[in-house]
């Protein structure tokens, strides 16, 4: 049993101009977020890009990420792909790595029977030496399952959780009430939708939002902790602003350029992926700080490590 908890910045892959891993970039943005008190660090997921990258720039990126983190919060890498092989390949050169634990989505684009994707996860679990979690992400990879169904494949030897990124909280419910809270952990992955997710009872959470206003979702999960529901509902509500504008730009393309201009060296998405442009950029962070983004790099933490050293950086 792993545990893991507290709040998971789905790290974006920093790219150079030639679509190469950016080291240095990646580097400056993960010590920042260690800053700021997070609880671990979700690598090659879908905010990073993984399946758009090339298996040997994902398994850079993971080198890079656990070389920067140094033992200082857990690390977990997504291997997930449209086959077995390579998602067993990767999770193999993670566990060699010095990852803390592998992730994965199911294997999509056709249609697998029930049997072949819990067949797929245990030659992960099988292949990796540290544990697994599953990444349920239906309306990413088309595959819808039932919450016996999650926790079936959830039951398997070497997976130790999940990562929930759908906002049928009904499914949500239904396997946080039939789940062994000591056997599996449970992390939110809707970031508008973290605080009702608390309340479902989930351990903590991994987020694309995290990268940039992690000091904010630190504390709407430190109010919920202290019973005060008031905090925790009026800084939902304040990531929620922003993540209505950035909707309106495309969200990952959004996150990087607004990243970029916080002074991390990002760069550019993985094409097809669209890229912002000058203006458009300007446009994002206009329309960012009137959502309120300004007030929020400002804002004091209430739940963060002593100093709050990140303040004036990340939201």
């Amino acid at each position: 049993m792993t545990g893991y908890s507290g709040i998971w910045p789905a790290l974006v892959t920093p790219l150079t101009d030639g679509g190469a891993i950016d080291a240095e970039g990646a580097e400056g943005l993960i010590e920042a977020l260690i800053g700021t008190g997070i609880g671990g660090l979700y690598v090659c997921g879908g905010t990073g890009e993984g399946v758009l990258l090339r298996p040997g720039q994902r398994r850079e990126m993971a080198e890079v990420a656990i070389a920067a983190v140094g033992g200082r919060v857990p690390v977990m890498i997504h291997v997930g792909t449209t086959d077995t092989e390579t998602a067993v390949e990767l999770a193999q050169h993670a566990s060699l790595a010095g990852a803390d634990a592998v992730s994965a989505v199911p294997p999509f684009y056709y249609g697998y029977p029930f049997a072949a994707i819990k067949a797929h996860y245990r030659a992960i679990a099988e292949a990796a030496s540290v544990p697994v979690y599953m990444y349920y992400i239906p309306d990413a990879t088309g595959v819808k399952m039932t919450a016996e169904q999650i926790i079936d494949i959830c039951a398997l030897d070497g997976i130790a959780g999940l990562k929930y990124t759908s906002e049928d909280l009904g499914v949500l419910a239904r396997l946080l009430a039939l789940r062994d809270p000591e056997e599996l952990t449970v992390l939110s992955g809707p970031d508008p939708l973290f605080l009702a997710t608390c309340a479902l009872g989930v351990d903590g959470a991994i987020g694309t939002m995290y990268n940039f206003m992690p000091r904010l979702y630190i504390d709407i999960m430190g109010a919920v902790q202290a019973g005060d529901l008031a905090a925790a509902r009026r800084l939902q509500h304040a990531a929620g602003d922003l993540i209505a504008v950035l909707r309106k730009y495309a969200v990952l393309p959004g996150v990087k350029a607004l990243l970029n201009t916080m002074g991390f060296r990002v760069g550019a998405c993985v094409p097809p992926m669209p890229r912002l442009d000058a203006e458009q950029t300007r446009l994002l962070r206009q329309d960012m700080e009137a959502a309120g983004l300004t007030g929020l790099l400002r804002r004091r933490a209430a739940y963060g490590p002593e100093g709050d050293p990140m303040r004036g950086r990340l939201a």
